[in-house]
């Protein structure tokens, strides 16, 4: 109990700043000597106990009352929540202690951040950077776009709905060289309303992802249609493309060879690197080896385009 009542007096000393000059003068008389120490012992006990690292408008105070001016003070001691910036010890542990033995509601903690806080790294730039690699699904309605999705996340086959607007995942992938990667995944319907907001979804992408039924012979010329308008786009010129032959393991489904030849894969612009990669979606077969591809060549294209910006 005799260690909260001396905390007290000290707390109030500290709020409670010396009055005007003249006010001094007039009651000099008639002031103690006992009082004039209490008053230096409340003032050494705010220097040590404040912070170092306070807010501009605080130090300004604490210069008007350190050099003599005894109005900013008093200002302080009747309204201001915030103390003058004052010279405390270097050492934020000397500065803890001798808080404490003065019954200050700083705690050490929060003392030593103050003295150290103009002196220390932003913490954002001491963290590892994350980075994800933006993707799009594209492709016919029913190739099998989403399934392809579900199996990379759930590893496992989910039975799925055709894709009315979109389906977006974040998907962490280990390659070949034991590296994971994080690909930011968005598969959007194929139904032909939809498709002229493919574009919206490509725009600043690092690759895309055109899933093909290699069983649907009858609509491969749509497919092939759908895939050169997507990649002749301007914004998407350069942008790598994994074109996934899905359902690989039917008995009539097309070789790799003759869905390259009805694709017209050899058309598309020579700026833009692609693969072609037979998968079978519902046991995951292939598309593991694709991402790894399209990696490669992500990573590549990242390359020559750093070393553009350097020759200008």
């Amino acid at each position: 109990m005799g260690d909260r009542g001396e905390g007290r007096a000290g707390l109030g000393a500290r709020w409670e700043a010396p009055p005007p000059a003249d006010a001094e003068e007039s009651r000099a008389g008639a002031a103690p000597a006992a009082g004039a120490a209490a008053a230096a012992t409340a003032a050494a006990a705010v220097a040590v106990a404040v912070p170092a690292a306070v807010p501009a408008a605080a130090a300004g105070a604490g210069a008007a009352s350190s050099s003599g001016s005894s109005g900013g003070a008093w200002a302080w001691g009747r309204g201001q929540r915030t103390p003058p910036r004052a010279e405390g010890p270097a050492d934020p542990s000397a500065a803890a202690g001798a808080a404490s033995a003065r019954g200050s509601l700083l705690s050490p903690s929060l003392l030593a951040m103050g003295n150290g806080l103009s002196d220390q790294t932003p913490i954002l730039s001491s963290l590892p950077s994350f980075q994800s690699f933006h993707i799009v699904i594209l492709g016919l309605d029913c190739a099998g776009k989403t399934t392809v999705l579900y199996r990379l996340q759930f590893n496992e086959f989910v039975n799925t709905v055709p894709t009315k607007g979109f389906n977006t995942e974040k998907i962490k992938v280990t390659l070949g060289n034991s590296k994971t990667v994080t690909f930011h995944f968005w598969d959007v319907g194929g139904q032909e309303k939809l498709r002229p907001l493919w574009k919206s979804y490509t725009r600043c992408t690092d690759g895309i992802v055109f899933v093909v039924d290699s069983v649907d012979v009858e609509r491969m010329e749509e497919a092939k249609t759908e895939l050169h308008k997507i990649t002749r786009i301007s914004e998407n010129q350069g942008v790598p493309v994994l074109i996934i032959a899905n359902k690989q393991d039917l008995r009539n489904s097309l070789s790799l060879s003759e869905i390259e030849k009805m694709l017209a894969m050899s058309e598309l612009s020579s700026s833009t690197p692609w693969h072609l990669q037979p998968t079978c979606a519902i046991i995951g077969d292939g598309l593991k080896e694709g991402l790894e591809k399209l990696h490669d060549m992500i990573i590549k294209r990242r390359k020559m385009l750093r070393q553009q910006k350097k020759k200008r």
